[in-house]
């Protein structure tokens, strides 16, 4: 028996003793060593993102390989720490085929319609594992994290010397700070928390912007009256996502991962009127390059954990992450 924090009903979190799980062929058995808390974990403990309940939720995972089926062994070791890629595709779908697998229409979420790592045994596809070598397991953790920030810049093919604006200093945004810098370009970022500006700047941004009133002057000033080659919305705010399309170059890029059931309007002419190309970006398609993204800035990655939590108070870290949004950056849940 081991230890797992169960998410009973929305608000409600309990820790439980639950069987360890069978180990099937293909499979690995994980000690989980800590969780990133994503946005998505606080929705599925609010009650807004549908799920079955209970469920033990944690895909941003860190773990040490345990136990190793056979047909297994060819890719992990006992012993090697992972970090954990969230979703299985099925292959077969449309996005499949036409290799998009992180599109899947028929996907199986880790902590969603899977049991997640929210818990002190985990077991998971050896697929979904990825070495992390000597990486610290916090920093293994956020490479699922960095992973989504990582989709955002590829997206748009964000190259040297290009100026791009992140619109929001939450963890991917600043997450795709460090991947556009880590490609060479320049980097704008425009949030409303100073704390979280200031840490953009610590991660490479050369510029800040505090709000979006000032926003279109400076990037224009920035950009030398060109406007910014790339945009990356990070918030899912329409406002903010709006902006985008005012401070995008013509003939300019814009990435769009932040997440929101609201709707957006926009000016249909400004699609024309620029030429412009928008992209929708989400799961990675590169976790390795994540992991390796990680590891080259790994104490510029640790910086973005402003909390942590054991695993006996997870209903706790959920708590205030979702009442106290403006203080907290990424919560890390210890599990052992």
């Amino acid at each position: 028996m081991h230890s797992a924090a169960r998410t009973t009903e929305p608000f409600a979190i309990g820790l439980s003793k639950v069987e360890p799980p069978e180990l099937s062929d293909g499979d690995v058995r994980l000690r989980v060593e800590c969780v990133g808390v994503c946005g998505t974990d606080l929705h599925v403990f609010d009650g807004s993102y549908p799920v079955d309940y209970p469920v033990v939720q944690g895909h941003e995972i860190s773990a040490r390989v345990v136990e190793i089926s056979p047909s297994a062994a060819a890719r992990l070791t006992v012993g090697d720490r992972v970090a954990v890629e969230p979703v299985t595709s099925c292959g077969q779908c449309r996005a499949c085929r036409h290799g998009r697998r992180n599109t899947c229409q028929n996907m199986i979420a880790i902590g969603i319609h899977r049991p997640g790592g929210f818990q002190e045994e985990l077991v998971l596809p050896a697929v979904n594992c990825h070495s992390a070598g000597s990486l610290s397991p916090t920093a293994t953790a956020l490479a699922e994290t960095l992973s989504v920030s990582l989709r955002s810049v590829a997206r748009p093919s964000v190259t040297e010397g290009e100026r791009v604006v992140v619109l929001g200093a939450g963890p991917i945004g600043l997450g795709a700070v460090l991947a556009a810098t880590d490609r060479g370009a320049r980097v704008l970022v425009v949030d409303q928390h100073r704390a979280r500006l200031d840490l953009a700047a610590e991660l490479g941004a050369e510029e800040t912007v505090p709000g979006l009133a000032q926003l279109p002057e400076r990037v224009l000033r920035w950009t030398d009256g060109d406007g910014a080659d790339v945009v990356i919305e990070a918030t899912g705010a329409p406002t903010v996502a709006r902006s985008a399309f005012e401070v995008v170059a013509v003939g300019g890029r814009i990435s769009i991962v932040g997440v929101s059931e609201q709707e957006l309007r926009v000016n249909m002419r400004l699609f024309t009127s620029k030429e412009l190309d928008v992209y929708g970006s989400r799961a990675t398609l590169d976790f390795p390059g994540a992991i390796a993204l990680s590891r080259r800035y790994e104490s510029k990655v640790m910086r973005l954990v402003s909390h942590r939590f054991a695993l006996s108070d997870t209903q706790q870290a959920l708590r205030y992450a979702l009442d106290e949004p403006q203080s907290v950056v990424k919560t890390v849940i210890d599990v052992t």
